[in-house]
């Protein structure tokens, strides 16, 4: 029994019947097919097409009025066909924020190596701050210990101008290594 699109549409209307609204998508799959080849959404398969036809056939359907003169089947096609643009529209724009929000990778490296220095010096400052105590709390002799340690003076003029033994230096020097290494700590 061949039933008419009117019929059709007023079985969706009335009572939500999906056997209509099947028959409706039916008769018009070469129009859907026709949009699948001209249109591509990223992601969609047929199934997603035809799922995205069902959804705009009941909107439709529910909607119609045929009273005015007007035909259900290019009523259909301009609703899905605007319906896809929409999709397609809204998944340009999501690329080009996600475009907009992109930096090249050379922004990146200068941003972070200007980071890195600015925490650098944040960390030099800071162990400054550190190391003035340190050399505060050191005594004569191991002042001394410390510039030999640096490369300032050599060894025998250190014990000279402490008047201590080489022994005695090399301990001074151990003791500065430990007070550096609590400082840091």
């Amino acid at each position: 029994m061949n039933i008419s699109e009117t019929d059709l549409i007023s079985m969706v209307k009335r009572g939500n019947d999906s056997d209509s609204l099947q028959k409706l998508i039916k008769r018009y799959k070469p129009m859907i097919e026709n949009l699948f080849q001209q249109y591509y959404i990223h992601g969609y398969d047929r199934n997603d097409w035809y799922q995205e036809a069902f959804i705009v056939c009941h909107e439709t359907c529910m909607i119609f009025n045929g009273s005015n003169g007007s035909q259900f089947g290019s009523f259909f096609k301009m609703r899905f066909k605007n319906h896809i643009i929409d999709i397609v529209r809204r998944e340009n724009t999501d690329k080009r924020q996600a475009n907009q929000n992109t930096h090249s990778f050379e922004v990146y490296l200068v941003e972070d190596h200007q980071s890195f220095i600015s925490n650098q010096h944040t960390k030099m400052v800071d162990l400054v701050n550190c190391l003035e105590g340190y050399f505060n709390d050191l005594s004569h002799r191991e002042a001394l210990a410390l510039q030999f340690l640096l490369g300032k003076i050599g060894l025998e003029d250190a014990c000279l101008s402490a008047q201590c033994s080489k022994e005695q230096m090399v301990r001074a020097t151990s003791r500065c290594k430990t007070k550096i290494k609590s400082q840091l700590h």
